[in-house]
């Protein structure tokens, strides 16, 4: 149920995310500098989209495997996408050739917005993880305590649970 709820939310912000900082680039492009705008642009941030989605999958994956590895498959995913970037990159200079300057620049742009969103995304999902954690250990804790007391267990008092 959480994890649906999860998913949800980061699509959803991921989208809105992704076409405000896609329109926002664009109308940069068109008013300021037009001489800028390339061709392949469009496929930025479909990529950087598309791998928002690989993103909360492999943390759906990982959470269901233990939320202990959520960390793990976080900087998997960030070394990925770094070699992956990379290589677009590398790609881009020595096949298309075409407005190299402008193509890495918006992509370094959109790598970096991106990585922003998605690090404040699952820093505050961690912290929720870790926030309703301690508050469902403190409830059983509290409740083993009382437990005792109440199914008669002579050798524990309500308060503090401490022997006689």
């Amino acid at each position: 149920m959480l994890l649906d709820t999860v998913k949800r939310k980061f699509i959803k912000e991921l989208t809105v995310f992704g076409v405000v900082l896609t329109g926002l680039t664009l109308l940069v492009f068109h008013v300021f500098i037009p001489q800028w705008y390339f061709a392949w642009f469009p496929l930025i941030p479909v990529f950087f989209y598309l791998f928002g989605f690989l993103y909360i999958y492999m943390f759906a994956f990982s959470y269901m495997l233990g939320a202990d590895k959520i960390a793990m498959t976080y900087l998997v995913c960030k070394v990925v996408k770094f070699i992956l970037s990379a290589l677009i990159l590398i790609f881009y200079g020595f096949v298309i050739g075409k407005d190299v300057v402008s193509f890495v620049a918006t992509f370094v742009f959109f790598y970096f917005a991106f990585l922003f969103f998605e690090t404040r995304f699952f820093l505050r999902f961690e912290a929720r993880l870790k926030l309703s954690k301690q508050v469902n250990n403190e409830k059983n804790t509290v409740h083993s305590n009382n437990t005792a007391a109440v199914a008669g267990n002579p050798f524990h008092d309500a308060e503090g649970g401490n022997r006689r």
